[in-house]
């Protein structure tokens, strides 16, 4: 194939276009999602996938559309709306509303200057009543093989009457429908396929890079996410000379939480101080992480502060788990904390060195009094 002839028949072209389009909006979502994970933000990869699709199906649909608008093949893109719809209403779920749907349409036909045309009031009709089919159908999925069944017949139904109001208003051949159904149910049997694959992998990968990264109980996130941030943080650091402070806490007494009140007590007590603190730091600097790095105890990275920038967010976020009085199980507990901090010095060679100071202030607070911070 060359710029000025193409060799591949129009149906393989069609299917490796819509594969692109799948491909090419599976690669923006999970690049947005990556960032998010990279910044912490515990991502909502459902909604993202899914504002990401309706956009993305949008502004395909209409640059697609705007191409033949007005000539004799305004009917070339059918069987890419009826992929969107599918898409968007089987795949994606969506919560369109009818009036949401209506106001869409309405812009889609502004678009195509067709608001007087009684045919696409017609098609219009059709279309919003294949989105609320198809997500009907999708809702009530039982086994792999009757979905599928379930699926091809809704979608074979609906393509139907499409292309038979498409042959009804451009006059086509029937031999111009047949061909027409026959690569509608081809590419929407790969699309069903290839997608299904794509949903259950992501669901895969997600529930992995959720359980590596976050810790169960508390939902922050745990020390294999803390070791690969802070290596990264400390090398950074030293590179480019920027500060950077670390903070470790240990829950005061918290064994004899457990001993004394229960180990469900003592998973309150953990994941509401979690809960508290990232509440707390959200306030004081949303680009600040906690991560729980051990047992009772929890950590922060301070990057781009020294332990004098550093020193009055600690006090306010152990001020923050002593003021508050924790209930459970009719007890009420006050919650202490023991904190070390250090900052990164000149002569700390790799980021344990770092980590060790810091861990002997924590222990040294624990040793003399407990809820206590000891920098230096």
């Amino acid at each position: 194939m060359t710029w000025s002839k193409w060799f591949v028949a129009p149906a393989i072209t069609s299917l490796f276009f819509l594969l692109g389009v799948l491909t090419l909006y599976w690669f923006i979502t999970n690049k947005i999602i990556q960032h998010l994970d990279r910044k912490h933000r515990q991502p909502n990869v459902a909604a993202i996938r899914t504002n990401v699709g309706l956009v993305y199906m949008a502004v395909i649909l209409i640059i697609s559309q705007t191409s033949v608008s007005g000539t004799a093949y305004s009917w070339a893109f059918t069987n890419f709306q009826i992929f969107a719809i599918v898409f968007v209403s089987y795949f994606l779920m969506l919560e369109i509303r009818l009036w949401q749907l209506l106001i869409a349409i309405g812009l889609f036909m502004g678009i195509n200057e067709t608001m007087g045309n009684g045919w696409s009031w017609l098609f219009a009709a059709v279309y919003v009543a294949f989105y609320f089919v198809m997500k009907q159908v999708k809702t009530h999925q039982h086994q792999k093989w009757t979905d599928f069944l379930d699926f091809t017949i809704a979608t074979l139904f609906f393509s139907a009457v499409l292309w038979g109001l498409m042959g009804a208003q451009f006059h086509l051949p029937l031999t111009t429908l047949a061909w027409e159904l026959v690569f509608n149910f081809f590419i929407l049997s790969m699309m069903y396929v290839y997608v299904d694959s794509l949903l259950a992998g992501a669901d895969t990968l997600a529930q992995l890079t959720y359980t590596t990264n976050y810790d169960d109980l508390t939902g922050v996130n745990n020390y294999y996410a803390f070791k690969n941030d802070f290596g990264q943080a400390f090398k950074a650091a030293t590179g480019t000379q920027q500060p950077l402070t670390l903070m470790l806490f240990d829950i005061d007494h918290f064994k004899h939480v457990n001993d004394t009140y229960g180990h469900l007590t003592g998973d309150y007590v953990l994941s509401h101080v979690a809960q508290t603190m990232t509440r707390q730091l959200a306030e004081l600097d949303p680009q600040l992480v906690l991560y729980r790095t051990g047992g009772e105890e929890f950590t922060i990275l301070f990057i781009g502060y020294t332990t004098e920038q550093a020193v009055s967010l600690v006090t306010t976020l152990t001020e923050s788990i002593r003021q508050r009085t924790f209930h459970h199980g009719g007890q009420d507990l006050n919650v202490r904390l023991s904190v070390g901090v250090t900052q990164r010095q000149p002569d700390d060679q790799e980021a344990v060195d770092l980590f060790r100071r810091a861990d002997q202030n924590l222990y040294y607070a624990k040793q003399h009094g407990r809820d206590q911070i000891k920098i230096n």
